[in-house]
């Protein structure tokens, strides 16, 4: 009998993404619903963007700029490289996926943190390679477990900070000492610093500057979370152009869409609404693990624009009482964390009601 599909596919689980939140309002019978589920911007993008997209949306016949050239170089000024150190990609998932393509064979090993993003994974499995699991220390990326697990097979390493479900940072000085450790012929670091805007923690590190001292390293970004483009997919890649140009290599022509583009160099030209949906996140992520430690919640210190808060067996219930409230908050168990809840930083008024549903449910 012929055989048509790949073996890999049988290790892949297909990425659960949730359904549309149109078909989750009609399912609840609510006028709206409020998900903070996605860690998506509570601001939503910048009015600025929202006009260039009426304008823009009259050239939609025509094919996009196929190498991303004024948004490249707009990026390239916001974070202090030139142009040809940027690659940009439809959302970071296709960046990573670029990676895998370009650089992973059977036979190689990925070392990652467990949990962590499943694209990770995903495209590890998919190029042949073999993922290897670097348990949490708790909530904390365990660096020196990793260290441990490199081999001669090691194709690459993934570093996520901060880190995605767990919330928590990945320090300068100890992800600096982990990269020299690596010695004169090191495997690829990924540094995935999607949440960085939210960052304010001294110790935050810093990809560019990594990428200045060492040649392996690359940063993933993306203008999903602080400039609220996360329907249009933007995400960017920083690395040495050597690294710019075998990715370049994997990737299709027009793989960013005219719209996205446009919306990713209008976002970063209003600096204010960036501004403004960074400090919302700073003033009310105190606040709500604050009132959740109140009451008996476990939380992490988080540095991105969620939470991960532990309810042990009242996540169930809770995540039900919630999402009855319209408020759509994340399963724990399905990012690796049973007994816990992910929940996004929203407005003061969304934070507000989590906490008035909590007290209803659960008590104080």
């Amino acid at each position: 009998m012929r055989k048509i599909w790949r073996d890999a596919l049988d290790r892949v689980t297909p990425y659960e993404a949730g359904p549309p939140l149109e078909e989750v309002q009609r399912e609840l019978g609510l006028p709206s619903v409020l998900r903070l589920s996605a860690n998506e911007n509570p601001l939503g993008p910048s009015p600025k963007v929202v006009e260039a997209l009426r304008t823009e949306a009259a050239r939609s016949h025509l094919y996009p700029d196929g190498g991303s050239s004024a948004l490249r170089k707009a990026l390239g000024a916001w974070v202090g490289v030139d142009p040809s150190w940027l690659i940009i990609g439809n959302g970071a998932d296709e960046l990573i996926s670029f990676i895998g393509r370009a650089a992973f064979e059977p036979g190689d090993e990925v070392v990652l943190p467990h949990p962590a993003f499943e694209p990770y994974s995903i495209e590890a499995l998919l190029a042949g390679a073999t993922p290897v699991a670097s348990p949490l220390r708790g909530y904390e990326t365990d660096l020196d477990d990793m260290r441990r697990r490199v081999t001669a097979r090691t194709k690459a390493l993934f570093v996520c900070t901060p880190h995605n479900p767990a919330s928590t940072l990945v320090r300068r000085g100890p992800l600096r000492g982990l990269i020299e450790s690596l010695g004169a012929d090191p495997p690829l670091v990924i540094v995935d610093e999607a949440y960085r805007d939210f960052c304010d923690a001294p110790e935050t590190p810093d990809g560019v500057a990594l990428i200045r001292d060492f040649a392996q390293v690359i940063s993933l970004r993306t203008f999903s979370k602080i400039a609220g483009l996360a329907g249009l997919r933007v995400g960017y890649a920083i690395a040495r152009p050597e690294v710019i140009n075998r990715l370049n290599r994997i990737r299709a022509p027009y793989n960013v869409n005219r719209l996205a583009q446009v919306a990713a160099v209008t976002a970063l030209a209003d600096r204010a609404h960036l501004e403004r949906t960074r400090a919302l996140v700073l003033a009310e992520r105190p606040r709500l693990i604050q009132a959740l430690r109140q009451r008996g919640a476990t939380v992490p210190d988080s540095q991105a624009n969620f939470l991960l808060v532990k309810v042990g067996d009242q996540a169930g219930a809770l995540r039900q009482a919630l999402m009855k409230g319209g408020i759509l908050v994340r399963d724990g168990a399905g990012v690796g964390f049973p007994g816990h809840l992910r929940v996004s930083i929203g407005d003061a008024a969304g934070n507000a009601k989590i906490l008035e549903i909590w007290d209803h449910t659960v008590g104080r």
